[in-house]
């Protein structure tokens, strides 16, 4: 297993190595997530049940976003009948240990999200970049790199596949060790994280600061940036691995908050929401964008209103709140928001934002 783990970190390695001056970390559709690997002691019925019902918990966990989803009584009920969602499966076998590898339905899954009234996280999920400073008793402060503590990073890129979150790590050549140096880094400086970051193009910035406090003791502070907000956190544990893996797994559900559909009726706004492009320029254009907000999870319908010149008006039926729709729809970076007016009508009232006298503004680039 841990061999299967290290080659997706190999992949991303090379993929950052040969190019990082012009690959950026951007939103990304994770295909997988519906994919586990589950330990067994045999290929017997028994032992591929108890795991299908591991590997269901664990699915459920990626698509809701909620890391502690296993203790549901309403999933607690479903995941003896894990097999009946299963779509595939195989065996492998590596020193000795069998492996099951379970696919899963994409479409009977979000079909029991909705019916136990869970939250969905789409699978189009911001791309984060990840800078890690350690302060250890033995050796003082020091950037954390992947070549020098590949067992951390082999362990952080599992917890990114388990939630289902895309991190990605600086390469740290000379160009980043000038835009973030240790002192910055230490000092989390959000406009070293942006000037750094500049190369890459995240959708959210993580800086975490591990501490060693004492031999078995290790904390750390976090900084996410993300959508021109931060989130400071913390994590304790009782080594590197812990700490660092505590943060992440935070991270993840601070995205989840932010972006997972909740079914109506939980803190949700209905109603259409006016959205005006501009950039529409053919009717290629204009398909391809129609596609993209029809199928976002947080739109119901997109209807198109108006279309003059390079500019279309579309009304979309939402199940969110608008700042939900307003962070879902900064994930495309072809979508650039355009600034929004407050305009007052003649009664002197605003005219809210997302109404046809004020909708929101974006350019198709």
């Amino acid at each position: 297993m841990h061999k299967l783990l290290r080659q997706g970190l190999v992949l991303q390695l090379l993929a950052l190595l040969f190019g990082a001056l012009s690959l950026p970390v951007q939103a990304r559709v994770i295909s997988d997530l519906y994919e586990v690997v589950e330990t067994v002691p045999s290929r017997g019925a028994t032992d591929r049940a108890a795991a299908g019902s591991r590997g269901l918990e664990r699915v459920f966990v990626r698509v809701t976003g909620d890391a502690a989803i296993g203790s549901n009584p309403n999933l607690q009920s479903l995941l003896p009948k894990a097999q009946q969602l299963v779509q595939g499966y195989r065996y492998t076998s590596e020193n000795n240990q069998l492996y099951l590898h379970l696919s899963f339905d994409p479409q009977a899954v979000s079909r029991q999200v909705h019916q136990l009234g869970l939250p969905m996280w789409p699978n189009n999920r911001p791309g984060t970049l990840v800078w890690l400073a350690v302060d250890t008793l033995q050796d003082g402060r020091s950037v954390l790199r992947e070549e020098d503590a590949p067992e951390l990073f082999s362990v952080l890129d599992a917890m990114a596949i388990e939630r289902g979150v895309p991190l990605d790590f600086p390469v740290m050549d000379l160009n980043d060790q000038r835009n973030m140096p240790l002192g910055s880094l230490w000092a989390q400086d959000e406009a070293a994280a942006e000037r750094a970051g500049f190369r890459y193009r995240p959708d959210a910035t993580l800086m975490g600061r591990l501490l060693q406090a004492s031999g078995r003791r290790w904390q750390a502070d976090w900084l996410l940036l993300h959508g021109g907000r931060s989130y400071a956190f913390d994590s304790n544990g009782g080594s590197l691995e812990e700490v660092a893996l505590r943060g992440v797994n935070q991270m993840a559900n601070l995205l989840a908050q932010r972006y997972a559909v909740r079914p109506e009726g939980q803190d949700a706004e209905s109603g259409a929401v006016i959205v005006e492009l501009s950039g529409v320029g053919s009717f290629a254009d204009y398909t391809e964008a129609l596609a993209y907000l029809q199928g976002l999870a947080q739109v119901s319908s997109a209807q198109l209103l108006s279309v003059e010149s390079d500019r279309a008006r579309l009304a979309l039926v939402t199940s969110v709140g608008m700042r939900n729709l307003r962070d879902a729809l900064a994930l495309n970076h072809k979508l650039r928001a355009q600034g929004h007016g407050d305009p007052i009508d003649l009664s002197g009232n605003r005219a809210p934002l997302g109404s046809a006298d004020n909708p929101l503004r974006y350019r198709w680039d």
